[in-house]
């Protein structure tokens, strides 16, 4: 493709020839520059982009405004949901409007756009930055995929740091969550954190929750939906992505607590009669275009009278919690205490994944199972027993030792002596009377001495009825 620059009349314009179409030479022209240099780059802008796409294409007297109410009226009803066509209405009228509404799309810089940003970055949270910043390039994307503008301005735009990346969670230690359950024990609130601290569900999922919704013969909590206040009433809306949809593998313990709410419930539904408020009413949205009221009679989580809770209830809990606990308190705690205890337990993070409903699954690497002081004792321990490290420590006794080996006190072979089993056919030998070793107990170690006495084999200084199967290292 080549072109050329002209001076027309008081202005500058560029001419490029398209070469053959149809057997006919096309030539295009486009004038109203102010200088030569204003022509020159935007001819070489438009070659470039012919000769990466192979499509011509030319910046359009189209404004941000109008391409927001094509995209608001032809777009985003097929494939958005209407919680986020309700976030980019919201959006763009307190945000997009004044700034870009009246301007042509071209001429919209990306400098424009990251000053915008950083301006907003200033007052807003980068939560509620990065909403802005993701509809900024929807919007934009939308005019370039329309052939509006001959470059996407948002390509050259830094993102906002993504906020869950820099999120830190609470993680709920057991000595945490027993005075909290003391606490909440006698309110209606209570299902609510059991469900989560066992399923690791989100705020919206867990008050969404249904009877239906729990599958007891094969032990399964469904995740199909979300609780959300829109428009003025709570709604039944989709999930945040496809993978959110999901079957919740559970204890058979939790199911137990479940039955037993189940049956509580049924007895207050006796007690209150006439009075009991089963008709609870939400709109179901959870299909594009779809607002239908409906009755609901089998939440979960309710008040004793029946009345259904909501996410709401997230705000008393973290006051009470705060208040009669001194525990910081976030619903989303739950879930991340529920990741982090099957993390640190074992649990594949594949399976850590389908549990909590990611899409993508660095979610679960850096938010769900960081490093706690009980992964790290026990990847210490894999460490310490596999990898062999010639050694000698004299100790304050002055009797030299070589490397200590773990494993688990058994009865030998002749069965009147101690002997330690290393591995499946890797064993010490039988032991002697005042033999020196270290015992795990209480998540630590403590030196002890094997001795004999009438009864039979002892450890010294440990209170234990019977040492075989305890973990020593000698």
């Amino acid at each position: 493709m080549k072109g050329s620059v002209r001076l027309k009349g008081k202005t500058w314009s560029y001419r490029i020839d398209l070469g053959k179409i149809d057997g006919k030479r096309k030539q295009v022209e486009k004038s109203g520059y102010k200088t030569e240099r204003e022509a020159l780059k935007a001819m070489n802008d438009v070659i470039h982009h012919y000769n990466h796409t192979g499509e011509y294409v030319e910046n359009q007297k189209f404004t941000f405004q109008e391409n927001y109410e094509q995209f608001m009226a032809e777009e985003a009803p097929a494939t958005r949901a209407y919680a986020t066509i309700k976030k980019y209405e919201s959006l763009y009228r307190s945000h997009l409007k004044d700034e870009f509404g009246p301007s042509y799309l071209f001429q919209i810089s990306s400098n424009r756009i990251q000053k915008f940003l950083n301006e907003k970055s200033l007052t807003y949270s980068q939560e509620y930055l990065k909403s802005i910043y993701k509809s900024l390039n929807v919007l934009f994307a939308y005019a370039y995929k329309n052939k509006r503008m001959k470059k996407n301005p948002m390509d050259d735009v830094d993102p906002p740091p993504d906020p869950r990346h820099q999120k830190e969670y609470h993680f709920l230690t057991e000595e945490e969550r027993i005075r909290i359950q003391e606490r909440i024990a006698t309110t209606n609130v209570q299902s609510a954190y059991y469900i989560a601290i066992n399923t690791g569900v989100r705020v919206s999922e867990c008050f969404a929750l249904r009877w239906s919704d729990i599958d007891f013969e094969h032990r399964r909590v469904n995740i199909n939906k979300q609780l959300r206040f829109e428009d003025k009433k709570w709604c039944f809306t989709p999930l945040k992505t496809p993978s959110s949809y999901r079957s919740i593998e559970v204890t058979q313990t939790f199911l137990d607590y479940l039955k037993a709410l189940k049956l509580k419930q049924d007895e207050g539904r006796h007690f209150y009669g006439d009075a009991y408020k089963d008709e609870n009413v939400v709109w179901d949205r959870r299909e594009k275009n779809q607002d239908e009221k409906m009755i609901v009679s089998d939440f979960i989580n309710i008040k004793q009278n029946g009345a259904m809770l909501t996410s709401d209830s997230e705000k008393f809990m973290a006051r009470i919690i705060k208040k009669d606990c001194g525990i910081p308190f976030k619903f989303h705690n739950l879930r991340h205490t529920y990741a982090t205890i099957l993390a640190e337990n074992g649990a594949h993070p594949k399976y850590v994944q389908a549990q909590l409903g990611h899409s993508k699954f660095e979610f679960t690497l850096r938010y769900y199972t960081h490093v706690t002081d009980k992964m790290g004792q026990q990847a210490m321990a894999v460490l310490e027993s596999e990898v062999r490290v010639p050694y000698t420590i004299t100790d304050p006794d002055g009797v030299k030792r070589g490397r200590m080996r773990e494993g688990i006190l058994i009865p030998s072979m002749s069965g009147n002596k101690v002997d330690v089993r290393f591995g499946s056919e890797d064993y010490h030998g039988e032991l002697s009377d005042g033999e020196s070793m270290d015992v795990w107990l209480d998540d630590h170690w403590m030196k002890t001495t094997l001795e004999s006495n009438r009864s039979g084999w002892i450890l010294v200084g440990i209170k234990t009825d019977v040492i075989f199967g305890l973990k020593v290292r000698i």
